[in-house]
């Protein structure tokens, strides 16, 4: 296995070629195909950027005559129902939206088509692939080939209230040791009734385990051997480092930090840390882009207009790595309409239609809607972001077929030593064992 993926930076060219791509004006009639009376079915997670898709959707529909259905499972649930349509050759969705650390797992199974053909027939002003961030496109890409469409690629940064700050006279942390500080200064403190420090995502399997992958390198550490940042070839040795002295530490840390949480921090997963926000209980959360809107509407936030974004803090001695994940979009390999499946992606991921995906909410996956003054208006969070981007490694997580149990192996293991089942050297040591066993008996581990 190759998965050739690099750490981009942003050129000049690329800027301008982004620019351009946004300023094209397509003749969507021309370009795509006649779809009248046929319906397009698709299945994505329940995560807020589905609302942004159904806000956007129907713009397809007076081009094209075909009707977009689009069904929303949990995390859990989506993974499960697209390993079985593929196992089943199921025609009944026409595009599967996945978490891009399933990307292995589907292309290798035959689940899915390659884009590659698509993207090189196609015009450049609509793909525009520069456009999108490096990230974005190493999340859509595996083993050299370019898999799917980037649909919304989330960067994790680390929010807090800009009031609580402003009364309690400090600054925003950008070490483990700053941010256990300032947690501690909001936990249980009379001038901040009702207010907690921080929360993170500690419930065992799945939340538990993606933060530890989203923390390591910025606690100085790496997932396994050759997961070094901007390697082209980051699976070559993946002998797992889950035991290191720096994983060690990272876990104590997580576990020390439950201490500043509301009460039952230590099973809190994604929706629970983003409620808690909103509903003005925390000082801070690192969360994934997608759910700042969440905390910006007045509708159902108590801390609307009170919050920033900043880049996640890092471990003293080490440097920020901002944690990068998110979602695909895939034609199914053993779907009856991939005509209206590509025309539907060709015209969805274009940068016009991506910007009025994003303005409905959606994350941007586009330099050029990050940039967007539009977007960065309406969504202030839009320029840590674009920095966020600059520094994110799109291996951060395992991304091969093995990718969702190893995560969830790492995450039973996590929250048992937060929740002090095991001392977090024994739960990183059983971690590392069962980790290694599964790669073995994979053929991915000699």
């Amino acid at each position: 296995m190759r998965n050739i993926t690099l750490l981009g930076s942003i050129s000049g060219a690329a800027l301008l070629l982004a620019s351009a791509a946004v300023a094209q004006d397509i003749d969507w009639k021309s370009e795509l195909g006649d779809h009248s009376g046929k319906t397009l079915h698709m299945m994505t997670i329940t995560d807020p950027f589905i609302d942004s898709i159904k806000a956007t959707k129907d713009g397809f529909t007076d081009i094209t005559g075909a009707k977009v259905e689009v069904d929303g499972y949990g995390y859990d649930a989506l993974h499960e129902k697209e390993l079985l349509a593929c196992s089943q050759n199921d025609s009944s969705y026409d595009i599967f939206i996945m978490d891009g650390i399933w990307i292995g797992e589907l292309s290798e199974a035959g689940c899915i088509d390659s884009a590659e053909k698509q993207i090189a027939e196609g015009k450049p002003e609509i793909f525009a692939w520069d456009d999108y961030t490096p990230s974005a496109a190493g999340q859509a890409s595996w083993d050299g080939e370019r898999m799917c469409i980037p649909i919304g690629i989330y960067y994790e940064l680390m929010y807090y209230r800009t009031d609580l700050f402003e009364k309690a006279g400090i600054k925003v942390p950008e070490t483990f040791e700053e941010l256990k500080q300032a947690a501690k200064t909001f936990t249980d403190n009379p001038e901040f009734p009702g207010v907690y420090g921080y929360a993170m995502n500690n419930k065992r399997g799945a939340a538990a385990g993606q933060q530890w992958f989203e923390w390591i390198y910025s606690a100085g550490g790496k997932p396994w051997v050759s997961n070094d940042i901007g390697s082209k070839d980051p699976y070559a040795d993946q002998t797992p480092l889950l035991n290191s002295k720096e994983s060690v530490d990272l876990v104590q840390f997580f576990k020390d930090m439950t201490a500043y949480g509301p009460p039952g921090v230590e099973s809190f997963a994604w929706d629970e840390r983003a409620n808690a926000f909103a509903a003005g209980k925390l000082a801070m959360i690192n969360d994934w882009s997608v759910r700042a809107q969440i905390a910006n509407d007045p509708s159902q936030s108590q801390v609307a207009g009170k919050f920033k974004a900043a880049l996640m803090p890092h471990k003293e001695g080490a440097k920020t790595v901002s944690p990068v994940g998110g979602w695909v979009a895939c034609v199914n390999a053993h779907g009856a309409q991939k005509d209206v499946a590509w025309d539907f992606l060709k015209w969805f991921g274009s940068p016009a239609v991506h910007k009025q995906f994003v303005m409905a909410g959606g994350p941007p996956s586009r330099l050029s809607a990050m940039q967007d003054p539009d977007v960065v208006a309406k969504y202030p969070w839009t320029e840590q972001l674009f920095e966020a981007q600059k520094n994110a490694w799109v291996e951060v997580r395992p991304r091969h077929p093995l990718a969702f149990q190893m995560i969830d192996t790492v995450g039973a293991d996590v929250n048992k030593a937060i929740i002090g089942e095991a001392t977090p050297q024994a739960a990183m040591d059983n971690a590392q064992e069962q980790v290694t066993k599964l790669l073995k008996q994979n053929g991915l581990l000699q």
